[in-house]
């Protein structure tokens, strides 16, 4: 008998905070100041998915800005356990007010203060009304009876496939939870075709930069309205 071993069975989200979020790397950097220079355009009392978002809240740092409702979602019950964690003010949480702060420093915030990271952490925690379950690999991929004005997806619709037509597939998933004229923000590897963590190898599909726009273009996103940055990697074993 043949059987599956799926390696975010044994995925360890505390060990994934040390190694990748123990300081700002400059793929944290690029995806904070990517972030800002999206949110600053779009306008308040906006809906917003974070989808697969990991034991992470940075991709809601930015979001909460401009943000009335802020839904995150993942397929890990220990990922939701850590940000919960930290949604519901645990004191053992991870600390996330250096990325909070780099965020407000990309806002052009002054004076920062402790006072202004602290405002911030309370309202990405006021935002946050639902930690929802998600998998890619359903349809729909989370139960949600809603559309959203922004859906983001950082380093999870690549990270679960090795092949360009699943991501793109994935990619789809995401467009149909969009309101109409929504905004679709993703992050991927470049160039990677797995990540490594703890001794386990998680796939990855290889992508190159100009594959994201083409991509988009394909799932019918408009290339005028297509905005693609890229940021030194950080780390080398991919």
């Amino acid at each position: 008998m043949n059987s599956v071993v799926n390696p975010y069975d044994s995925f360890d989200p505390h060990a994934y905070l040390n190694m990748y979020y123990s300081e700002i790397g400059t793929e944290g950097d690029g995806l904070l100041r990517f972030l800002v220079d999206v949110f600053v355009d779009l306008n308040d009392g906006i809906t917003v998915l974070e989808f697969g978002g990991g034991p992470t809240i940075i991709g809601m740092i930015a979001a909460a800005r401009r943000a009335s409702e802020i839904h995150y979602a993942d397929y890990l019950p220990a990922n939701r356990d850590v940000v919960q964690d930290w949604l519901s003010g645990n004191e053992d949480a991870f600390d996330w007010n250096p990325f909070i702060q780099r965020t407000l420093q990309y806002e052009d915030k002054s004076p920062l203060s402790d006072a202004a990271v602290s405002a911030r952490a309370q309202q990405i925690r006021n935002a946050v009304t639902r930690v929802l379950a998600c998998d890619i690999f359903q349809t729909p991929p989370v139960h949600t009876d809603q559309l959203y004005d922004v859906v983001t997806a950082h380093y999870c619709l690549d990270a679960v496939t090795e092949s360009k037509e699943a991501w793109y597939e994935n990619i789809l998933k995401m467009k149909r939870l969009l309101k109409l004229g929504g905004t679709l923000v993703i992050s991927s590897l470049q160039e990677a075709r797995f990540s490594n963590l703890g001794g386990n190898k998680f796939l990855n599909v290889f992508l190159q930069e100009n594959d994201v726009s083409a991509y988009l273009e394909r799932a019918g996103f408009l290339p005028e309205h297509i905005r693609v940055k890229s940021a030194p990697a950080d780390h080398a074993q991919r």
